[in-house]
């Protein structure tokens, strides 16, 4: 049985648990979330694979009436019901993933005292149909649990060998044969969900990474609107107030004539990582051409307008090009918003409002938006 996609049950609490269900140190905790979430698409084929073996348990019991076999379905079904409420009731989630696993090696090693009971009976037909399903069992633990492959080998060798003991036991002249068929399964079963897991984990490395590109501005590195918006969309959780600045580089039009788009793309990218230096905890976002946003958390006015001067004198500093020294200037209008009573489009029109007047009031200075007066003092540069 597999692992739930629920973030609690990513991490078993109980070392042997732990290091059984682990998953590799080689991925990211997000390609780890989804690798778990591959664990456990659904919780209703583990309970389908519980009813199967509970099934067959009781078809065995009524045809060669041993009582073990009750308890094998009894403990069977306890298995079932941990697995489901470990998914399902609150008070479980701080252990829920070592019930999970607890539950999946439980319901695999029951299904292997079914057939070691039947392996030592004289009921050849139901102990092909129990070996058929047990064989089709360990197709599917390879196929669903890859991602932990310690948890996978720990239930098909629970039922592969289960079978083939007893099978020795009354045949010893073909226990050399049984080991080397045994040891060939194993090392193929390893082999196909190592296959498995590298290609999951490309196929979800890829789609990370476009994902991330798509956030991106290609030019900087810096967030893109479509990153700005996811970026705004995850701050509506907080109530943390922000500063939205709204940047404008003054004279940058004049040194990208003069000295062409590649010196302009320079110093783009050299204004982007000031940026980045300047304000580390910022959400940054290049809007296109020279203008660029900056999300902060920001507590009052006073606490923007040093942000915004700082902001001016990094910039204003003279950036060394291919094609020698340039200098660029910018110009800031500035919002002040709480994000779960104002959307990220209304804060950047109260800037933009700002750096109009910013503009018109000289450039290389910063203005608060303020509703109330609209000849808000300048913050010096």
């Amino acid at each position: 049985m597999p692992l739930s996609h629920n973030p609690n049950l990513l991490q078993p609490r109980t070392p042997i648990l732990n290091w059984i269900a682990d998953m590799g140190s080689d991925i990211s905790e997000e390609t780890r979330s989804r690798l778990c979430a591959t664990l456990a698409s659904s919780t209703l084929p583990a309970i389908l694979g519980s009813i199967n073996s509970i099934f067959i348990t009781m078809l065995a019991y009524a045809r060669i009436e041993n009582p073990i076999l009750v308890c094998v379905a009894l403990l069977d079904l306890a298995f079932g019901i941990v697995r489901v409420s470990a998914t399902n009731i609150k008070s479980l989630r701080t252990f829920a993933a070592d019930l999970v696993v607890i539950s999946g090696i439980g319901w695999a090693a029951m299904m292997a005292a079914t057939m070691v009971v039947l392996g030592f009976s004289n009921d050849t037909p139901m102990l092909i149909v129990v070996i058929a399903s047990g064989l089709g069992s360990c197709a599917g633990i390879i196929a669903r649990n890859y991602a932990a492959p310690r948890l996978a080998l720990t239930q098909v060798i629970l039922i592969d060998t289960s079978f083939k003991i007893p099978f020795c036991i009354h045949h010893p002249e073909f226990t050399p044969l049984i080991l080397i068929q045994g040891i060939g399964f194993i090392g193929i079963a390893i082999w196909i969900m190592r296959q498995q897991r590298e290609t999951t984990v490309r196929a979800i490395a890829g789609e990370i990474e476009s994902r991330t590109q798509s956030l991106l501005d290609p030019l900087t590195g810096l967030l893109n609107r479509r990153g700005l918006a996811e970026k705004a969309q995850s701050m509506r959780q907080t109530s943390t107030t922000k500063a939205l600045l709204y940047l404008d580089l003054d004279g940058f039009k004049q040194v990208n004539d003069r000295l062409g788009h590649g010196v302009g793309d320079e110093i783009l990218r050299q204004s982007a990582r000031r940026l980045s230096i300047c304000l580390p905890n910022a959400s940054i976002c290049r809007m296109g051409g020279d203008e660029f946003i900056v999300l902060v958390d920001c507590h009052s006015r006073q606490e923007a307008a040093v942000i915004g001067a700082r902001i001016i004198q990094t910039i204003s500093m003279p950036s060394v090009t291919c094609a020698g020294q340039a200098s660029v200037g910018v110009s800031i209008g500035i919002s002040l918003f709480d994000p779960k009573a104002v959307d990220l489009e209304r804060a950047m029109v109260e800037a933009d409002e700002a750096l109009y007047r910013a503009k018109r009031a000289g450039r290389g200075c910063a203005l608060l938006h303020d509703p109330r007066n609209a000849d808000a003092p300048k913050v010096p540069a």
